[in-house]
């Protein structure tokens, strides 16, 4: 450190220590110091760096700071964990849409199932179809003994399912299986 950056990193990685000073860096929060080190003598450490920051800077409640760092380690994925987790869901699906649009399901069935959590179906319905999942609405309806939705959903996107969930509502008449 005392060298500057470029000086320095050439000592270290002189003594074959510079993975270690870049991983010792991150550990410790020195970040610039990280970057510093690996943009001048280690540039395939940079995500990693940028990946150790975001997760420092999630930590931190950061999450716009963490975001771009995420995406400049191309971990697109763990942006949107974040804000799926903090139940952001715009942020969740702009990162999506930009960045990883495969990921855009599991953004909708995240959100779908706090959407059952909080008894708001109908929401959960449309989310759970725009991830085209309808079967985890059926699914969602049969928990909640709302059968007649959950053989609506069957009928429209499932219709090879429609005679097992009718054996399924039957036998819950019956008193044959529990919920």
């Amino acid at each position: 450190m005392a060298l500057g950056g470029e000086q320095g990193a050439k000592l270290l990685t002189k003594f074959g220590l510079i993975e270690q000073a870049i991983d010792y860096a991150t550990e410790s929060g020195a970040f610039e110091h990280a970057f510093s080190l690996a943009q001048n003598s280690k540039k395939e450490k940079l995500p990693e760096v940028h990946l150790k920051y975001a997760m420092y800077l999630e930590d931190e409640g950061r999450f716009e700071e963490a975001e771009k760092e995420f995406i400049k380690a191309d971990k697109p994925k763990e942006a949107i964990d974040m804000y799926v987790h903090q139940q952001d869901w715009a942020n969740a699906t702009r990162v999506a849409e930009a960045n990883d649009p495969g990921s855009m399901p599991d953004v909708f069935v995240a959100q779908a199932k706090v959407m059952v959590e909080r008894q708001e179906f109908t929401k959960a319905e449309a989310l759970y179809v725009r991830a085209k999942k309808p079967e985890l609405a059926v699914k969602a309806y049969k928990d909640a003994s709302r059968w007649n939705d959950a053989t609506r959903i069957a009928k429209e996107f499932l219709p090879h399912k429609v005679q097992e969930l009718m054996a399924e509502h039957n036998a819950f008449l019956r008193g044959d299986m529990a919920g």
